[in-house]
């Protein structure tokens, strides 16, 4: 699994034996940074550590050691766990319990055994919590979050947790099939330095039980909930809806949403003429929540239109994103993804949010997962960091799913390759705009070229060969920087399946965009040219110059086939890009 960047330390990432379980203290408003390990692909850690299995004594977190140190002050709190059935949990079902210091918001694992546990701490007031597992009647597992919400520390100090006492999180909606699918429970407890947060998934057959508490300040408890129908991974409809309780976790925790209050989309996607499969996420981030919100569901058939609702709120950003795989709706090896920039929903009502309209490219505005995240292309230090989603669906900031070290883009065969402007090759990596480039410091002139391949996909006739090249200058900066690359991106007027008809005229929209940038660059000279016959020949496209856009009329012969497109662009800061898609779109009689 991943974590986000959550602020200046992560101090605890806890894993159950089923599903996903976080706890930690942040500081709020700091993101955590620091130079890539040069060469090495950027993800987030994938073996963090499960505290269950750490050494006794090994905590996550000094327990505030200055204020401890300062005051001499020491304590023994020793904590006592039942399960759902008044039993002692064993280490596989409870072995730990989180005690976070309200005054600094330091945490202190108390590692369990039938269980009990004992630890020294500072004394002090403290929030202390555990996750238990019980096997219900019937043989599902449940997961309960017990917790005293104020254990006042000192001496020998005993408290117990009891699962007995927690309640079940329900989620709902006002439609009869809807059944909960996914989500996350997340609780935090603001602290003067810190804070305080732990969460987990629905991931338990057995359900999902928090503490009711009384009022107390700063406390909050946070439900995301994705409901589709029978609570399946295949629906023609999806739910993303997000509930709070703040000042207190309420004697029945149970959220439900009315469809008419939820901001409605018509999600299309379109065909890469032929038919296909659609998948659909929905990931949410909210600046005052540690734990990012999200989840998917694949639709049905392609070409075609589906429903989605989400909470409506000016304070989650939601990141859309579809996938067209094959007609067999198969997940591996998947399809063409793409993704759209952090969309807000303040105020109920309708949207449309389309996908995998031709012509696919290069999107190199595509949207940060997060903010502060990395862009499609960067310069940490002497290291040049390129990641291009290379099949974006046409439109604004668009972008998608990119090559990894590990992994091309399912029936493609591609390279990328950077040299010095007219000199030497720096480097060259075997996967379609993805590599990890060592340069010298000082200010030079690049060249960077990504080619690919795509035969027999079974969702795509379109895109079956990409080249870009760009020149761009780059220089090492103390902070790390996105690179001026440059992509030409268009907007056609094409059916469900991206054709266009034949025999006559055909107008669309082109324009450019920037790495880095949310607003366009300001392009000096752009071009245009067609092919209906695969890039064997080239035949100039009639431009007009709009108001930073250009208006492209392009006469196509009758019957079908299919257009390719080559473009130049050329911006005021001399980047270049020079962009070729063979079979953009289909012509159809």
């Amino acid at each position: 699994m991943t974590t986000r960047k959550l602020g200046a330390a992560v101090l605890a990432l806890a894993l159950t034996a089923a599903g996903i379980v976080l706890a930690a203290t942040a500081d709020a408003g700091t993101a955590p940074s620091g130079p890539a390990a040069a060469l090495q692909p950027r993800t987030a850690p994938t073996d963090q550590p499960d505290i269950r299995r750490w050494q006794h004594g090994r905590t996550v977190a000094p327990a505030s050691p200055a204020r401890a140190a300062a005051t001499g002050e020491t304590a023994a709190l020793m904590v006592s766990v039942l399960d759902r059935a008044g039993a002692a949990p064993g280490p596989d079902h409870a072995g730990y319990a989180l005690a976070f210091d309200l005054a600094s918001g330091a945490l202190t694992v108390v590692e369990l055994t039938d269980g009990v546990g004992t630890v020294e701490v500072p004394a002090g007031s403290y929030l202390v919590q555990a996750f238990v597992e019980t096997v219900e009647p019937g043989g599902a597992v449940s997961l309960s979050m017990p917790m005293q919400s104020r254990v006042s520390v000192a001496g020998k100090t005993a408290t117990t947790l009891d699962a007995r006492t927690t309640a079940p999180v329900d989620v709902a909606v006002d439609r009869a099939d809807a059944r909960l699918a996914g989500g996350t429970v997340q609780i935090t407890q603001t602290t003067p330095e810190q804070t305080i947060w732990y969460a987990a998934d629905f991931d338990y057959a057995g359900g999902l039980y928090v503490q009711p508490t009384g009022q107390v300040p700063g406390l909050a408890l946070d439900v995301f909930g994705q409901l589709s129908a029978g609570g399946a991974r295949t629906s023609p409809y999806l739910y993303a809806v997000q509930f709070r309780s703040a000042g207190e976790i309420p004697r029945r925790p149970s959220y439900a949403a009315r469809t008419r209050s939820l901001a409605a989309l018509t999600v299309s996607f379109a065909g890469q003429d032929r038919p296909g499969c659609a998948r659909f996420g929905v990931s949410g981030y909210d600046p005052d929540l540690a734990v990012g919100l999200g989840g998917s569901v694949t639709l049905g058939a392609v070409p075609g239109e589906y429903p989605v609702y989400v909470t409506p709120t000016s304070d989650t950003v939601w990141r859309l994103s579809g996938e067209v795989l094959g007609p067999d709706c198969a997940e591996t090896p998947g399809g063409d993804g793409f993704a759209l920039a952090g969309q807000l929903f303040r105020t109920a009502g309708t949207y449309r949010v389309p996908f995998g309209r031709a012509p696919l490219g290069p999107g190199v505005a595509s949207p940060a997962a997060l903010p502060g995240a990395p862009t499609a292309a960067d310069r940490d230090g002497d290291v040049l960091w390129i990641q291009i989603p290379m099949y974006a669906d046409a439109g604004a900031h668009r972008g998608g799913r990119t090559a990894a070290s590990f992994e091309e883009y399912p029936y493609t065969t591609g390279r990328t390759t950077l040299s010095v402007d007219g000199g030497e090759t720096i480097g060259t990596s075997d996967r379609t705009g993805y590599g990890a480039f060592q340069v010298a410091p000082e200010a030079a002139r690049y060249r960077l070229t990504t080619e690919s391949t795509r035969d027999n996909a079974p969702w795509s006739n379109l895109s079956t060969g990409q080249r870009t090249t760009w020149t761009f200058t780059s220089e090492a900066d103390a902070e790390t920087a996105p690179l001026p690359l440059l992509a030409v991106r268009y907007d056609m007027a094409l059916d469900d399946l991206n054709r266009a008809p034949s025999g006559g005229p055909f107008t669309f929209r082109a324009f450019a965009e920037r790495n880095g940038s949310a607003s366009g660059p300001r392009i000096t000279s752009l071009s245009v040219t067609a092919s209906f016959d695969d890039g064997a020949t080239w035949q100039p496209v009639a431009l007009q110059h709009r108001a930073g856009q250009w208006l492209a009329t392009l006469d196509q012969p009758a019957g079908d086939g299919y257009v390719s497109l080559r473009a130049e662009a050329r911006d005021a800061d001399g980047n270049t890009v020079d962009q070729t898609t063979l079979r953009a779109y289909a012509l159809r009689s």
